[in-house]
């Protein structure tokens, strides 16, 4: 759902597997996915859809993205996934790479809702959550505690899941303008963690000595990143030929080689796949 002026072609040589991993952006228009994903099934081993998830998830609960769902009825071969399974098995790992911060140290999380997983881990870990969804995603200038965020959620999200996937996020060429607000939620924070298209959406002019963890970043971002003054970006996949493919087309790789949701970590690590952290001031 994303523009296509991110589109790339890889191929990755996997063992005794190759692999071509190629993303087509659709600039937000639902009827060109559904058409793209109905021209591809049964064609391909494996499809990521990226920028409309089939559920939000908080806790044990999810609750359906009318969008996600309605992409998803359009495949009946190929193993369609939304990036849901990497985040669960392989992201949260990328915590462990955090043992040179200060115990305490404030996480912003965009969306929790998109990286509950994520929260949860850095919560766990020690580093406060603030959940930023209803300011990304609602435009309201709040940000909540991790706990008090899954309450607000299991009250509002039976309601709010129905809203329109444009309204709650940026698709297509929206990616790629930039609108700096919330500079009070980033300001409270060491980490900004989640979705690269909403932090990228608002980020700040200085974010000075923060560590930032998201995924599909292009040599661009990266560049952005150093030059706005982050210390560290700790990317939750890896990077090839310059690239930071997004978690869905991760979790499509994993799956076209074979692999289950539980066996994703493992094979990540057998191929040098799983989170790595990267100096951005050198």
């Amino acid at each position: 759902m994303g523009t296509n002026s991110r589109d790339y072609q890889v191929k990755l040589n996997c063992g005794q597997e190759t692999i071509l991993l190629e993303r087509r952006g659709c600039n937000g228009r639902l009827d060109l996915a559904a058409r793209l994903l109905k021209e591809l099934d049964g064609r391909v081993d494996a499809l990521g859809l990226g920028g409309a998830n089939f559920y939000y998830h908080l806790g044990s609960r999810c609750y359906p993205c009318p969008a996600g769902r309605y992409l998803a009825h359009q495949v009946k071969e190929t193993p369609l996934v939304d990036g849901s399974g990497w985040k669960q098995w392989v992201e949260p790992r990328a915590i462990d790479q955090l043992a040179f911060l200060p115990p305490g140290s404030r996480a912003l999380v965009v969306s929790v809702l998109d990286r509950f997983w994520l929260a949860r881990a850095l919560q766990a870990a020690g580093y406060p959550v603030l959940a930023g969804d209803a300011a990304f995603g609602l435009n309201l200038p709040l940000g909540f505690p991790l706990s008090t965020f899954m309450i607000l959620g299991y009250l509002t999200m039976p309601l709010l899941a129905h809203l329109p996937l444009d309204y709650l996020y940026p698709l297509g060429h929206d990616q790629e303008k930039s609108h700096p607000h919330y500079r009070h939620l980033f300001a409270r924070v060491k980490i900004i963690a989640g979705d690269w298209h909403f932090i990228r959406r608002h980020l700040p002019v200085s974010l000075a000595g923060k560590v930032v963890i998201t995924s599909g970043t292009t040599p661009g971002d990266r560049e952005l990143l150093r030059r706005r003054g982050a210390a560290w970006l700790l990317a939750t996949t890896p990077v090839f030929e310059g690239l930071s493919p997004a978690a869905n087309a991760m979790e499509a790789i994993l799956v076209a080689l074979g692999a289950t949701a539980p066996q994703y970590a493992a094979l990540a690590g057998k191929f040098g796949w799983l989170p790595s952290l990267y100096c951005l001031q050198k």
